[in-house]
């Protein structure tokens, strides 16, 4: 796979992270549980003998039961035994419809290697089910969840990624020039076989499906889009919009085909040949003040052969008629009076006028890997001696005999990071390239919550001891990044990594607690600060706390194993093999 570079770094914003939290104090406050019992048991799919990977476990092995209706955060779905899909609805906490059949899945006879059944709302007219054997259902919901709801109604139902079992990730409805699209997300595994051994590779499978807009015609697959990776993502999500992908994983995925357009495949650097050894196409270099780009161009090459479109944020330069030498959205903003160009036999330089001085620039155009940086002298020796003082010749020269060298293997598990390849990006759907990409090389992965339902999902990261939650925005809104911190949770990243049993994380909508489910029996609540009554003081540091963070713990009057858990603002749903339980967490938004 070919080394995706960061181009943006996430950057918490400052206001939502409180540097003297002051940690968790455990509340014996009781939350009410309410319980309704199942008449069916849960459709259930264990691994495969064929699918013993560590890859296979993380992409398949730790399916959650049951569904939450972001549109109807009172109705919750699970599929039970009979491929029957059912609704519970809450109507009031003391009331709590029983299990009720809203569609049967067709269902063939079982024939391979099957996965769990996936079900997404994209709107609240619609469902997308992936059935685990590799056909893909869009399901009309008119009302759904209201006292008029009307019967569920298969409007398309096909057999995708080559008949192979995938699971839906995630779903969006579009409409735009009267034409209603579907997009969906799935994930499948193939077969890669060599020569001792039989090796996988993931692949998320992109598909498009189209109809005129209030018309009684079907779905038709319009498009379909393929992009492979060697780990199974932690994260995947289509951009708002449908113009892009979210990805977040270990390893770099690439698109490698499109049923639209043709995919350009980029040459891979793991044949032996060094990235160091390849030409650039372009060298550049900066100051604090402006970005110089030079170019070799063919000879013969003459003035009014070279066009240039240039915006604040934005550029098109080259030679007409031609590949574009840049194409895309810049690094930073530029002057565009300022900037020039120049043309010297087959030597092309252009100078960008940064419009505010001292930002460095990552690279010329976002996503563009192809130019060499070169530093003059002075910047390079100026960058030692910064340098000089964090290195040397010899190993640990000046132990302090107060502070012991840093030793990695001295690290809990829960410290251990990523990957150095480890990446959020925003993968293109039309250029079929990264535009942005975010390295997740000191952030652990802890969840994924769908905050608005119009949205894609967020994704929670560690940082340090914090667990933040970022919101990957469309690119429609002119944003410098796509990746925007939104809420914070206080030292959960280190809590969440003491659960030894946990198996399920969530938060709600709202931000107004976090959520970690065990396997069994517990479910712990973290709620945000809140200001207190009366200023309490800290015994050791005698500091004044006018705000504090409660804990809460749910013990379940059952000792099942937890198949499902999803949260709402007001309330916690918990699926077990025989019950749905509901445990009321805030009585008001």
């Amino acid at each position: 796979m070919a080394t995706v570079h960061a181009t943006h770094t996430l950057k918490p914003d400052r206001t939502l992270i409180d540097a003297n939290f002051d940690g968790y104090k455990l509340s014996l406050e009781p939350l009410p549980q309410y319980t309704v019992s199942l008449n069916t048991g849960i459709h259930d799919v264990k691994l495969d003998d064929e699918e013993y990977t560590y890859q296979h476990i993380r992409a398949f092995g730790m399916h959650n039961h049951l569904t939450l209706d972001q549109w109807n955060p009172d109705c919750v779905y699970y599929v039970d035994n009979k491929h029957t899909v059912q609704q519970i609805k809450i109507i009031l906490d003391t009331q709590i419809n029983p299990p009720r059949p809203v569609l049967q899945i067709p269902c063939d006879e079982p024939q391979g290697v099957r996965h769990n059944i996936t079900l997404h709302f994209p709107s609240r007219g619609w469902c997308v089910l992936a059935d685990g054997a590799g056909k893909l259902l869009v399901i009309q919901t008119h009302n759904r969840g209201t006292s008029q709801e009307e019967p569920w109604k298969i409007v398309f139902s096909e057999e995708l990624c080559d008949k192979q079992p995938f699971t839906l990730l995630h779903s969006l409805v579009d409409i735009s020039q009267n034409v209603l699209h579907i997009e969906a997300l799935l994930l499948h595994m193939d077969k890669v076989p060599q020569e001792h051994k039989t090796d996988f590779t993931v692949v998320l499978e992109w598909v498009t499906l189209a109809k005129q807009d209030g018309t009684s015609g079907g779905f038709k697959v319009e498009r379909v889009r393929q992009v492979q990776g060697k780990t199974s993502p932690q994260y995947a999500a289509i951009e708002r919009g449908g113009r892009g992908l979210f990805i977040a994983s270990d390893k770099p995925f690439k698109m490698v085909s499109d049923t639209a357009k043709d995919v350009e495949m980029e040459e891979d650097s793991s044949n032996g040949e060094s990235q160091a050894a390849k030409q650039p196409a372009y060298l550049w270099g900066q100051t604090t003040e402006d970005v110089s780009v030079k170019f070799t161009v063919d000879e013969g090459t003459i003035k009014s052969d070279i066009e240039l479109i240039l915006e604040t944020k934005r550029i098109k330069y080259g030679v007409k008629n031609r590949e574009p030498l840049l194409n895309g959205e810049l690094c930073g903003a530029v002057d565009v009076e300022a900037s020039t160009w120049t043309l010297d036999g087959q030597e092309l330089e252009l100078v960008l006028q940064k419009r505010e001085e001292g930002p460095m620039w990552p690279a010329v155009v976002m996503g563009d890997t192809r130019g060499q940086l070169t530093l003059d002298p002075d910047q390079a020796a100026e960058m030692n001696e910064r340098l000089s003082g964090l290195t040397s010749d010899q190993m640990n020269p000046n132990p302090d005999p107060d502070k012991k060298p840093y030793n990695t293997q001295e690290l809990e598990e829960c410290d251990a990071f990523p990957e150095d390849s480890a990446m959020l990006v925003r993968l293109d759907g039309e250029t079929h390239r990264n535009t942005h990409a975010a390295s997740l090389s000191s952030h652990q992965s802890l969840f994924n919550i769908q905050i608005d339902a119009g949205e894609a999902p967020c994704l929670c990261l560690r940082h340090d001891v914090d667990a933040l939650i970022w919101q990957p925005k469309s690119s429609s809104d002119n944003s410098d990044t796509p990746f925007t911190h939104v809420a914070t949770f206080n030292a959960l990243g280190y809590v969440q990594a003491s659960k030894q049993d946990m198996k399920f994380a969530k938060c709600a909508p709202n931000f107004s607690y976090a959520s970690l489910c065990d396997c069994v029996r517990h479910v712990y609540v973290y709620r945000q600060p809140t200001p207190t009554a009366s200023p309490v003081r800290n015994r050791k540091s005698g500091r004044v706390i006018g705000q504090i963070a409660k804990q809460q713990v749910v013990a379940l009057d059952s000792v099942e194993n937890i198949m499902g858990f999803q949260v709402s603002n007001e309330r916690l749903f918990i699926l077990t093999g025989s019950k749905l339980i509901t445990v009321r967490v805030n009585t008001e938004d």
